[in-house]
């Protein structure tokens, strides 16, 4: 008999140890300032299947990002980069919302490789080139335009899609609020 075997007494003890540590994670994390706020938001599911495409990039990430200047509204990690500076993901990925005509005319102009489905994370396993993740909405979503002549999605439906993408992240959505700028959490 293998001597690692639990006995059915052994293996009770460790499920009513592990349901008393998952209730007080459970507790903990509902006891945080943002759940009530959080509750309220209802998450955008950026990734949908059908909707989601990415592309490897065949020119410079800046180079695409300018061609894509008044076509592409961008959210995620993409828009925290432009807006405060600071991003949360490690891959150099664009993301954002592209009309599928204008993802098929950047395909054409050679910024981007073969158009493939997107895959079930915005953030990859392993090293990869630069990718861009486009949703094709049938009409773009609301958008603050900046200075730069970038636009990127308003601060609520940057939280649907932080919800919706990466799920609850208090962490991370109490770190994207503190360094958004004041004048774009409207």
């Amino acid at each position: 008999m293998n001597p690692n075997l639990l006995t059915t007494e052994e293996r009770w003890r460790r499920h009513q140890r592990d349901l008393k540590a998952y209730r007080q994670r459970s507790l903990f994390r509902r006891s945080h300032s943002r759940f009530r706020r959080d509750l309220e938001i209802v998450p955008h599911i950026f990734l949908r299947p059908g909707k989601a495409f990415r592309a490897a990039l065949q020119q410079p990430e800046e180079t695409v990002r300018q061609a894509l200047r008044k076509r592409a509204v961008w959210t995620l990690d993409t828009a925290s980069r432009l807006v405060s500076g600071k991003g949360f993901l490690t891959s150099p990925d664009l993301t954002g919302y592209l009309l599928a005509a204008d993802l098929q005319a950047i395909a054409a102009e050679g910024l981007i490789g073969p158009l493939q489905a997107s895959d079930l994370s915005v953030d990859p396993l392993y090293r990869r080139p630069p990718m861009l993740i486009a949703h094709t909405p049938s009409e773009l979503p609301p958008f603050i335009e900046l200075p730069s002549g970038d636009r990127v999605v308003s601060w609520d439906f940057l939280l649907q899609d932080v919800m919706g993408t990466l799920g609850w992240r208090p962490d991370l959505l109490t770190r994207l609020e503190s360094t958004y700028p004041a004048g774009l959490l409207v």
